[in-house]
């Protein structure tokens, strides 16, 4: 059992894994995590389970780290569009807003899905969800060994992956 709570963890220093038993947990890491974060957010995922990336926590945290600098960038590769399109997701609508910080890309058809779910801080820390339906996960907040493993995926993906026209509309 970890001896500090994932609030208390600090970015790119505790060496400790945490196992995510639910989503406030890991909505908790999330927000933990964006707020140490210094460059780079790269997160893939299925649907952006709405539990954790579309709560008015999660939000926060991205807007404030977008605000930073001009150099902070998340970039988002999806598997579905239509869950956040058709419904209102507050992290589509942020990137209506912070158009310059946060980028979609819907992932290439022909390229391999994941099971899981994952979220890139810098070079340094990771959360991974197991199941992209479960809240079951872990992150860790110094494992850049880990982290680059996904980067690397995460990076291939994108590259190979292109903007979806549901994702850019905007709804007036």
């Amino acid at each position: 059992m970890p001896t500090l709570s994932i609030e208390q963890a600090i970015f790119r220093e505790t060496q400790e894994v945490f196992h995510l038993t639910s989503f406030n947990e890991g909505q908790a890491a999330v927000v933990s995590l964006i707020n140490q974060a210094q460059h780079e957010i790269n997160l893939y995922s299925h649907i952006l389970c709405p539990h954790i990336f579309n709560t008015e926590p999660v939000i926060n945290a991205f807007t404030q780290f977008c605000l930073k600098n001009n150099r902070t960038q998340v970039n988002i590769l999806i598997n579905d569009s239509r869950p956040i399109t058709h419904l209102p997701h507050r992290l589509l609508s942020l990137s209506h807003r912070l158009s310059s910080s946060i980028h979609f890309k819907k992932l290439n058809p022909r390229l391999a899905i994941r099971d899981d779910d994952f979220i890139c801080f810098d070079k340094s820390a990771y959360l991974q969800l197991t199941h992209y339906q479960h809240y079951a996960g872990t992150c860790h907040f110094s494992d850049s060994d880990r982290t680059v493993q996904l980067l690397s995926y995460f990076k291939e993906a994108w590259e190979q992956s292109s903007s979806d026209p549901e994702l850019r509309s905007i709804t007036l």
